[in-house]
């Protein structure tokens, strides 16, 4: 059976559905309706089965919506529903992690199938879709590829790409990760090995040629966060940075010539000990 969770900011809109579904789609098992993601808790995604519904339509960000609930709810599937007919939008609410989609001229008939779908873990798109998704996928896996190299960077190692790219050293790096200086120096040990060069400073190069930081698989990882001070958790980077140790980010252009190694100082930690 399907535990199906409606979002969807207009009352009418959220009940009809509701409504319709409950006649239409034999296998629901139960449907809660919600006005805003934030309603959304960890009892109501926790049972097997759960598919989130969620309404788009007047959604400002809708594939940052559904990568925020992805990172806060990992074991939900989540349907977009109103997405506009355009592959490029398609395609990033798939980038973004959900897993079935509805243009808005959908039918009841086929947002049941849909979910159905989803239920049993499939993905239904248009043939045209799918080759997009395709050609996409291909393009991530060659932004992570390094040339010459046979083994790609993994989703970790290339967020810690992008924060060497920045200049951090490991212990910024562990902090604004929450992870272990044990675990970045690791990762940093594997960059250094897949990408066939000796220093810090060459990866930062590479990341950057790359632009990394631009890239989906980057901005799709679990939001980067540095230490709250003030508790000792961390927080997401989107935030105002604490008054602490850690230097601003740099601006774009600063962070060119620090990756073209035209301001950059010698390394602090050598690449013996990354």
């Amino acid at each position: 059976m399907i535990n199906l969770i409606i979002v969807a900011d207009t009352r009418f809109h959220r009940e009809g559905l509701a409504l319709a579904l409950r006649c239409a789609g034999p296998r629901i098992d139960a449907i809660t309706a919600l006005a805003r993601p934030e309603e959304l808790d960890a009892t109501a995604t926790g049972r097997s089965g759960s598919v989130l519904l969620l309404d788009v339509t007047n959604t400002c960000d809708g594939p940052g919506t559904v990568t925020a609930l992805r990172c806060r709810h990992p074991h939900v599937r989540i349907v977009a529903l109103g997405v506009p007919a355009c592959e490029a939008e398609i395609v990033a609410y798939a980038e973004a992690g959900a897993v079935g989609y509805l243009t808005r001229d959908s039918s009841i008939a086929e947002l049941v199938c849909t979910i159905e779908s989803v239920a049993r873990g499939e993905m239904r798109c248009t043939p045209r879709v799918a080759a997009a998704l395709g050609r996409r996928v291909a393009e991530l896996a060659d932004e992570l590829r390094p040339a010459g190299a046979g083994e790609s960077l993994s989703r970790r190692e290339a967020e810690v790409a992008v924060l060497l790219e920045l200049g951090l050293s490991n212990q910024q790096i562990s902090r604004r990760l929450c992870i272990a200086l044990a675990t970045v120096k690791n990762h940093v040990h594997n960059i250094l090995a897949k990408l066939e060069v000796p220093t810090r400073a060459e990866v930062a190069e590479w990341a950057w040629r790359q632009e990394l930081h631009r890239s989906v698989v980057v901005r799709q990882l679990p939001e980067m966060a540095t230490p709250d001070h003030s508790g000792g958790t961390c927080r997401r980077t989107g935030e105002s940075p604490p008054h602490g140790n850690d230097r601003a980010i740099p601006d774009q252009r600063r962070l060119s010539r620090i990756a073209l190694g035209s301001t950059r100082a010698a390394p602090r930690e050598s690449a013996s000990t990354p």
